[in-house]
């Protein structure tokens, strides 16, 4: 419930949580590409978390997984991520060398590069703000 003076219990995003068919794997494909780190990895539970550019992004080993399909819609994108960078070529070449594909489909007269990563989940590298 929000008070009068706009204020709200909820003080906090603790983390982002993705559903993968191996959290361990994308938590270190996240944690690799933007320089951070993998913060836990849980094979009990299926769970993983890297520390991503002052954020937590978790990692959910699902069962059944069903991959993303960009831009359709058959199988939703569910979410995707956006992510500055000083060099679009270089961090698509380091994408590309971790595991995503460049996306067959992307918009025209576009700055930024819509990727996929290893588990189909689109992100985009977006150029540094002018």
């Amino acid at each position: 419930m929000t008070t009068s003076t706009g204020t709200s219990p909820v003080t906090e995003l603790l983390a982002f949580c993705i559903d993968t068919p191996d959290a361990a794997r994308l938590a270190r494909f996240y944690a690799d590409l933007t320089g951070g780190e993998v913060t836990g990895e849980y094979p009990e539970y299926g769970y993983a978390s890297a520390a991503v550019l002052g954020s937590t992004l978790n990692f959910q080993t699902v069962a059944d997984y069903s991959r993303p399909e960009w831009p359709g819609q058959e199988h939703p994108q569910q979410f995707h991520l956006d992510l500055r960078v000083s060099d679009l070529d270089a961090a698509t070449e380091l994408a590309v060398g971790l595991g995503a594909s460049v996306a067959p489909v992307q918009s025209e007269d576009a700055t930024w590069r819509v990727m996929v990563d290893p588990d189909g989940h689109p992100f985009c590298l977006c150029p540094p703000a002018e």
